[in-house]
């Protein structure tokens, strides 16, 4: 694929990120990892020259059916910019998305720098500021969803926006927090073991990940670190939330 051709699918992807209309896959069967990643950086740079902000991260196929279903054997990330996120009881804007799925997550902001391709789960431990429930809110950019790894990566993990609840001191048995999300009657029941068994080793990944790509996690970020559960469609819910053990609760309304 020409630099051109990579550029204009960066372009559509933002485009259908602001404003809907989602892209057809068709013709892109043969992208691969390292452009879908350039593709992910140009949608970055587009959206700060657009003057948003990255706010962090998100870690997405932190459970194992998911990474089966990509055919991986680790999870991937993406960034969150501060456009999306949202406090605890806020309305999101859902009409310009093509079918929003939702997940209960943990959302830590980081307090100090973890920049090193070793980073530990006592490394997180010891940076994590805060902690806090929190809704993603995903959707995917390509028509019929991202059928493939690299159409995931291009489009930010299907990255669409996030509610965070209160912040609380970490927990030191956050490894066993359970969660229940509701979307409009609907409830969905999930636990830490979706997120490689404990959101700290998400996290972790995720330092030793950036580290090894010449960046890191930075005082203030915040960073999603995986789903809960398997994520249920909005659908016509008008609100959703998930009470998460020893975190508390977080909600949202849609419209």
């Amino acid at each position: 694929m020409e630099a051109s051709n990579i550029h204009a699918v960066a372009r559509d992807l933002r485009h259908a990120t602001r404003c809907g209309s989602p892209l057809t896959p068709a013709g892109f069967e043969a992208l691969d990892l390292e452009l879908a990643c350039e593709i992910a950086a140009l949608g970055r740079e587009l959206a700060l020259a657009d003057g948003d902000r990255v706010a962090g991260y998100k870690i997405g196929l932190t459970a194992a059916s998911a990474r089966a279903s990509y055919r991986y054997e680790s999870p991937v990330h993406g960034y969150v910019l501060e456009s999306t996120l949202s406090p605890s009881g806020s309305f999101v804007e859902t009409q310009q998305l093509s079918n929003p799925m939702v997940e209960a997550e943990i959302a830590f902001t980081i307090g100090s720098p973890l920049d090193d391709p070793a980073t530990s789960v006592q490394d997180v431990i010891e940076a994590t500021e805060s902690v806090a429930p929190a809704l993603e809110i995903i959707d995917s950019r390509w028509s019929g969803g991202a059928a493939s790894l690299p159409l995931l990566i291009a489009d930010n993990t299907n990255a669409a926006a996030a509610v965070v609840g209160e912040p609380v001191r970490l927990p030191a048995d956050i490894a066993d927090a359970t969660s229940l999300l509701t979307v409009g009657g609907a409830q969905h029941p999930g636990s830490t073991d979706s997120v490689l068994g404990n959101p700290l080793e998400s996290v972790a990944w995720l330092a030793r990940h950036l580290a090894a790509l010449g960046s890191g996690l930075k005082p203030g970020d915040v960073v999603l670190s995986g789903s809960m559960n398997v994520p249920a469609s909005l659908g016509n819910a008008a609100a959703a939330s998930a009470q998460i053990s020893r975190l508390g609760t977080v909600h949202a309304s849609f419209r």
